[in-house]
């Protein structure tokens, strides 16, 4: 499904270089336009599968959409979710839609929005909007969608955040979040750490970008336990709640709302 939009995505071409420099001031990480504007590769190349998390993302978000709802990407960064799922709706005939994307990094949506405009998008039924998820009116949803976003957001505020988006969704429809995560014991955390590390080097990573990432996302990505991270799902409401992917220390769930 939606494998067009792959095949013709061009910005995969440009080559994440950020971390190779040898400064020796290493400046928390941020989503500014040096990053945003090599965010494909560097997701492609720092997420394990990261394509075909996208996909099944896409499929659930297209099997529980419901015709006139509205699809909130919260963290949409370059809008390849979004991309996606228009691409999908197409597909399947669908012309009553709502998706607004949310990031609160301009770089970020401005690349979001000339990837859109390359899919001949309608504006007044998709919009990318910079602005902080925390501050987002959640209502009419079916589907929102949180890639490797709830990781970045305060531990402090993500109950709150959670609960808000339990309520702007309708009866059966679903929140998707994917996210880095933690293992219960300290060993298995440091085995699967070790193969995510290995596979950054097999996608050209260095020791020197890998070490310099890791030091900048120190305090800024702060990943929970998988059960610590269901139980917040459950806790803010979601009656079900599943993994519909996991490898290594990496994490998708599908939370759905019943009542």
């Amino acid at each position: 499904m939606c494998v067009k939009y792959w095949e013709k995505d061009s910005v995969m071409s440009r080559k994440d270089k950020v971390f190779e420099s040898i400064d020796p001031v290493v400046r928390a990480f941020e989503f500014n336009e040096g990053v945003a504007h090599v965010f494909d590769d560097m997701a492609e190349r720092s997420i394990p599968h990261y394509k075909d998390v996208q996909e099944m993302v896409t499929t659930l978000a297209l099997t529980f959409y419901q015709e006139g709802s509205r699809i909130y990407d919260l963290g949409c960064s370059t809008g390849t979710t979004v991309a996606l799922i228009l691409e999908g709706l197409k597909e399947h005939g669908l012309s009553d839609y709502y998706i607004k994307g949310i990031d609160n990094s301009a770089p970020m949506c401005k690349e979001a929005v000339e990837k859109l405009e390359g899919l001949n998008y309608d504006p007044d039924r998709i919009v990318i909007q910079e602005s902080d998820i925390m501050d987002e009116t959640i209502e009419d949803a079916s589907v929102v969608i949180m890639n490797y976003t709830l990781q970045f957001i305060d531990p402090f505020h993500r109950e709150k955040l959670i609960r808000k988006i339990y309520q702007g969704l309708n009866h059966n429809g679903i929140l998707l979040v994917s996210d880095k995560t933690l293992q219960s014991h300290t060993d298995i955390s440091r085995i699967f750490v070790d193969n995510y590390y290995n596979l950054k080097r097999k996608n050209g990573y260095s020791e020197l970008e890998i070490a310099r990432k890791r030091e900048a996302l120190e305090n800024v990505l702060i990943p929970y336990p998988i059960s610590e991270e269901e139980d917040l799902f459950k806790i803010c409401g979601f009656e079900a709640v599943d993994l519909f992917y996991t490898w290594y220390n990496f994490s998708s769930f599908i939370c759905l709302k019943k009542g």
